[in-house]
């Protein structure tokens, strides 16, 4: 967002690529004004800002600024969806992450990444029913109502020609939204990929939560954002897993992580450690 414009890049992050070099290229691709300050709401992070110089100094080669806020988007997200309320809020993307928060505290669970997490995120759903779905045709599951749901994204697989690559991954995110119409729609085994993956993400949430709060007395909120929030299916799955262990109060998020990071960052100016940092120059 810039002076309050939205503004869709051509350039995504990749695997073999640094932030940096990503926010470098999405600069080139901006107006070129001058910003005294910016706010960097930024994925890819897991949850660490490390160096703050990098970004800084980059900001301020491109913009001329003189302050940077530097955070991982989930913290952003938290601040722009529930305020200074106490709580979780959970986003649900290709990925997952969930921020805490309670008494200024803050929390993080997964936002690990497909290899050693995001359990429940968009990737692990589309990867779940895909993985089954080739294992029915090659015969070594039964599936068969994930190859009839799934039959553009198996075309897809099987025309791709590394299927290791940036483009296996974001085939499994894409088919995440075909499976939770598949299951909204009945679909049965499209529905039990979501049920595994709510068990997972009620797990997260608590987790999260439990890393700011251990006193059962308090109820936290608790919000979803993310491109799979928009699942009423999934959230209901992941809500009725989250009643039956923690006592919370389900809330619509007044925001996003754009609302949510000049809020977060003002709140406090100096950092969030290692969830929010400032360069300053």
């Amino acid at each position: 967002m810039v002076d309050e414009r939205v503004i869709n890049f051509s350039h995504s992050k990749i695997a073999s690529e640094s932030l940096i070099d990503t926010l470098d290229k999405i600069y080139s691709e901006l107006s070129i004004a001058k910003y005294s300050k910016v706010y960097l709401s930024l994925t890819g992070l897991q949850g660490r800002v490390g160096d703050e110089r990098p970004y800084g100094e980059l900001t301020k080669r491109f913009f001329g600024s003189s302050e940077v806020a530097i955070m991982d988007d989930g913290i952003a997200a938290y601040a722009g969806a529930v305020g200074s309320k106490s709580g979780v809020v959970l986003t649900i993307g290709g990925g997952v992450v969930a921020i805490s928060s309670h008494n200024k505290k803050f929390g993080h669970a997964d936002g690990k990444g497909p290899i050693f997490g995001d359990f429940g995120g968009g990737f692990w759903i589309g990867q779940t029913a895909l993985r089954k779905a080739i294992a029915t045709r090659e015969g070594r599951d039964s599936t068969f109502d994930l190859v009839e749901l799934l039959r553009n994204e198996l075309d897809l697989h099987d025309v791709l020609g590394d299927k290791t690559g940036t483009e296996a991954s974001k085939l499994c995110i894409d088919a995440a939204q075909t499976v939770c119409i598949g299951a909204a729609s009945g679909n049965q085994s499209a529905l039990g990929v979501l049920k595994e993956g709510a068990k997972y993400l009620a797990k997260t949430v608590i987790a999260a939560w439990h890393k700011v709060n251990s006193n059962g007395e308090l109820i936290p909120v608790v919000a979803f954002l993310g491109g799979l929030s928009k699942s009423s299916v999934y959230i209901d799955l992941i809500k009725e897993n989250l009643s039956n262990s923690l006592r919370c109060e389900f809330v619509e998020p007044t925001g996003d992580h754009l609302v949510g990071a000049p809020l977060i960052a003002e709140s406090f100016p100096e950092g969030v450690e290692p969830l929010l940092k400032w360069w300053r120059n």
